[in-house]
């Protein structure tokens, strides 16, 4: 697949410093926040920047800005430093000590790329690891000035040596070695000086004595070196998962290259409701999913911190009602079709795209118009950009194509991927396959006795005397539903697409010209193995990948429905949602 086109941007890159410093609340640290971005919509303004036009990506205790190319650089980096400063200062005047900030600012400019998922590139990278520089920290801190700026070398030199109004003097060149980046930055400190607004006399502390309790970050540098020991050679596939599940998703996070590296990224970030930082939750789920004396190590260590946060209530709590992570996890990608109303030959696609295995539903991606005769090519765009997002997890994905009645007897089966690359994989050689009913899934009407015969075959391995043969309805004496309102049926054969699923069965099996002994024998095959009738769609595949071009397999049309995965057909969308090309 094509990769999407370069677009040039001069990117911004900011960071509170000491974001999480002890006395900071929750409410100070949101106060500080709103302040943040009351500070950047201002500051951009008044450098010539139209806010809206800027592609602004929340990073918790700062964010990405993405400046178009219509903004002039030297303008931007003649103005900027004065007005962040200027709308610092007034913040800091009218918020209390807690709430007051200082900022550290990462100018850099280059060629990027857009994606299903947003904006990526080596100059986006390299733009938060000069922010991230130590000495930019360091030097911040001591100075008391209100902004430290950090210009990426080729910014410096092709843009603010080049204009005196942007006053290259008052730069200086520092070393930068951050994770793999290791170069220089120019650093300016800006603002004047300025110190924090005292505390209230009713709450300054008596000179400090030898024996009083001293207050710590949340992880010492002695706790951190023990930490690196223990986590520094484990390894473990499951690495994202885990960091999702420890922050519950709720900020993004970069991709990790290591455990070592993704406790380090948690270690700043706040702790939940309940008290707990997600670092600690991080090393909770990693311990048990490694194992072993590491393991052990981790539990006494998580123990031992947890007791000193006065914790342990909350994490019994957690403890209680986490659930562990599959043996096999697998990851599902739902793909919905709904047909245009009054234009058949057109339709909406949807998808609903896993990130964890034990987090459904997840939000919406897309919806797009398109016409029916380009699902499979419009199907691969957005099945490619899902292999982009988990291409950083080593799990297994299964594919669900939620379709309405008139599609049931599309080629699915036949589906390919990669389809512009000029050497198209079926579909069927990296993902089990299911066919879902659209009609099912939106008439809530039916699915409690849909619920209750899944419930009743999915750990019954004598599905197969639970499959009725019912064949062709109209050559019926007893219509459908009369013969299916015995619950002893989970699954059907009919020698046609159904006409209707209200009865609740979940598996329904048809081919177009079978006979019904050819039928039977095939569908042995398939609900006979570990797990009944939710196996059906792996042992599908392997025969499908074991067949020969005559084989009656390659023909045989699956329904099986699952209703513990369910979602609402056309709702909301994700408003960052998006799977390939529109």
């Amino acid at each position: 697949m094509p990769q999407p086109p370069t677009e040039h941007r001069t990117i911004v890159a900011v960071d509170v410093a000491e974001f999480t410093r002890p006395d900071r609340t929750v409410a100070d640290q949101l106060a500080v926040q709103e302040g943040l971005y009351g500070v950047l919509r201002a500051a951009l303004t008044a450098a010539g920047a139209v806010v809206e036009d800027c592609h602004i990506e929340d990073r918790g205790d700062g964010a990405l800005i993405l400046i178009p190319p219509s903004v002039s650089k030297s303008e931007l980096a003649d103005k900027l430093p004065d007005r962040l400063a200027a709308e610092i200062r007034r913040h800091n005047a009218t918020h209390a000590r807690a709430s007051q900030f200082t900022l550290r600012v990462g100018l850099h400019a280059g060629d990027i790329r857009k994606n299903a998922n947003g904006w990526v590139g080596n100059a986006v990278v390299q733009t938060f690891r000069i922010l991230d520089a130590e000495e930019a920290k360091t030097e911040l801190s001591r100075s008391g000035q209100l902004v430290a700026f950090i210009a990426s070398s080729y910014f410096y030199e092709e843009v603010i040596t080049q204009d005196p109004a942007s006053a290259p003097e008052s730069y200086r060149r520092i070393e930068v070695s951050v994770k793999s980046f290791g170069g220089y930055a120019w650093l300016r400190l800006h603002g004047g000086r300025w110190e924090p607004e005292p505390a209230p006399p009713a709450l300054v502390a008596a000179p400090a004595r030898a024996d009083d309790v001293v207050v710590r970050p949340l992880f010492p540098a002695d706790e951190m070196k023990v930490l690196e020991g223990l986590l520094s050679e484990v390894e473990t596939e499951r690495l994202p998962m885990i960091v999702r599940r420890a922050t519950r998703a709720r900020i993004p996070l970069p991709r990790a290259l290591s455990v070592w590296d993704a406790f380090v990224d948690l270690s700043d970030v706040n702790a939940d409701a309940d008290g707990i930082p997600p670092a600690v939750e991080f090393l909770e789920l990693l311990a048990e999913d490694i194992g072993g004396d590491n393991a052990a190590e981790l539990t006494e260590w998580i123990e031992q911190k947890v007791y000193n946060l006065r914790r342990t209530g909350e994490r019994q709590e957690r403890r209680e009602t986490r659930v562990a992570l599959p043996v096999q996890p697998r990851l599902h990608l739902m793909i919905v079709v709904e047909l245009d109303a009054i234009d058949e030959s057109r339709c909406v696609l949807s998808f609903w795209r896993q990130e964890d295995p034990l987090e459904w539903p997840p939000p919406r991606g897309g919806p797009y118009e398109l016409a029916v005769d380009e699902l499979e090519r419009r199907i691969d765009d957005v099945i490619i950009a899902a292999e982009s997002e988990w291409a950083d997890q080593a799990i297994s994905v299964a594919l669900e194509f939620v379709v309405p009645r008139p599609l049931l007897g599309a080629p699915i089966m036949a589906y390919r991927k990669e389809i512009e690359s000029g050497f198209p994989r079926p579909l069927v050689y990296d993902y089990p396959l299911s066919i879902r009913s659209l009609e099912r899934m939106r008439s809530a009407h039916w699915h409690r006795l849909w619920r209750m015969r899944w419930d009743s075959a999915v750990d019954d391995n004598s599905s197969l005397r639970r499959i009725h043969p019912y064949g062709s309805a109209e050559s019926k004496e007893n219509p459908i539903d009369a013969v299916l309102s015995e619950s002893t049926w989970v699954g059907m054969v009919m020698d046609e697409p159904p006409a209707a699923l209200r009865a609740g069965v979940p598996l329904v099996v048809w081919h177009p010209r079978a006979s019904a002994e050819d039928l039977r024998e095939l569908v042995s095959r398939l609900v006979t193995g570990d797990g009944g009738i939710a196996g059906v769609p792996g042992r599908h595949r392997d025969a499908h990948l074991a067949a020969t071009d005559d084989d009656l397999i390659r023909n045989l049309v699956v329904l099986l429905d699952d209703p513990n995965r369910k979602i609402e057909p056309g709702g909301p969308a994700s408003p960052t949602s998006s799977g390939g090309r529109r």
